[in-house]
């Protein structure tokens, strides 16, 4: 029987892949996520053989809800001997019992690769009135009251990183786990950033043009040994505020050798992350940055981020 996606790569012209082989996007949301009437532009299995028809080797599978490790699996499993690998993540929202390093230990003991700390969980995230937290009041009545009390801080109240957010890092530097910032406000992910950089911790910064444009704010990042996501969502959603010259601009101010190219999209009006991933780096392409850049942002960088440069 002939594989539809396989088939819709093998029709694109000669060396579409070109910017992309070996490519792994550390944030990938899977179908479902935020709820199963949500829909995405294909299941996770179809998508993950488009990737690899893309010339792709991988991705990391986040979700806002749950651990990914059983669904990492399973897909590893499906994919077997085609070298493209699929890794497993938690985020540290209030249904998974937030800023726990219990959790974190358990989440690794199952196979984790990524810890995202708080997203719509985050207090941030709530002054903010993120859209995440608008798509999920949409599924539950009761999301708001729940959000409101349970929301995480990261930092304490004189604004240094709490004693929490120290035992989640430290956790996932003694187990070997990539860590991103969440839905943190800029003040938390500096925090956090400092943090890391002393006690030898691999973190990416989550999206941050999000919440701030600032050349100077983002080589302060860079300046910790971050890494810096800039990410396609924004670039593609109707109500999006960024354009492919804002991330133009911040990559400059950083350098590739800080940043890392994802894709986190989730809707049903865009195409799938394999092609949203081309058409991110085909414009970059075009604003001029080398192959050899792109690679660096889309393969060396999320390889070292995930602590495998081979």
């Amino acid at each position: 029987m002939t594989d539809p996606q396989h088939e819709l790569a093998a029709a694109q012209p000669d060396a579409f892949d070109r910017l992309l082989r070996g490519a792994v996007d550390v944030h990938v949301h899977g179908q479902p996520d935020l709820s199963a009437g949500l829909r995405n532009r294909g299941d996770d299995l179809a998508v993950a053989r488009l990737a690899h028809a893309y010339g792709m080797s991988g991705w990391v599978l986040k979700s806002h809800l749950w651990a990914t490790t059983d669904r990492a699996r399973s897909l590893r499993q499906a994919m077997a001997g085609t070298g493209f690998t699929v890794h497993g993540s938690i985020t540290l929202n209030p249904p998974v019992g937030g800023l726990e390093p219990s959790v974190v230990e358990l989440a690794a003991a199952h196979g984790a690769r990524v810890v995202f700390l708080p997203t719509w969980g985050g207090a941030a995230d709530l002054g903010r009135g993120g859209y995440i937290s608008t798509l999920l009041g949409r599924v539950s009545p009761s999301f708001a009251e729940y959000q409101a009390r349970t929301a995480i801080t990261l930092r304490d109240p004189g604004g240094a990183l709490s004693g929490r957010t120290r035992t989640v890092v430290d956790a996932c530097h003694a187990l070997g786990l990539a860590l991103a910032t969440g839905h943190a406000s800029v003040e938390e992910s500096l925090a956090v950033a400092a943090y890391c950089a002393g006690v030898g911790q691999r973190l990416l910064v989550t999206h941050p043009l999000h919440y701030t444009t600032d050349p100077a704010l983002l080589r302060e990042f860079a300046a910790t040994g971050a890494y810096l996501e800039f990410c396609n969502a924004p670039l593609v959603h109707p109500d999006g505020h960024l354009s492919i010259r804002d991330v133009d601009r911040a990559l400059h101010a950083v350098g590739p050798e800080r940043a890392i190219l994802t894709t986190d999209v989730f809707s049903r009006w865009v195409p799938p992350e394999p092609e949203c991933l081309r058409m991110f780096v085909e414009q970059l392409a075009y604003l001029g940055w080398t192959a050899e850049q792109i690679g660096t942002m889309v393969t060396t960088n999320p390889r070292a981020f995930l602590g495998d440069e081979a």
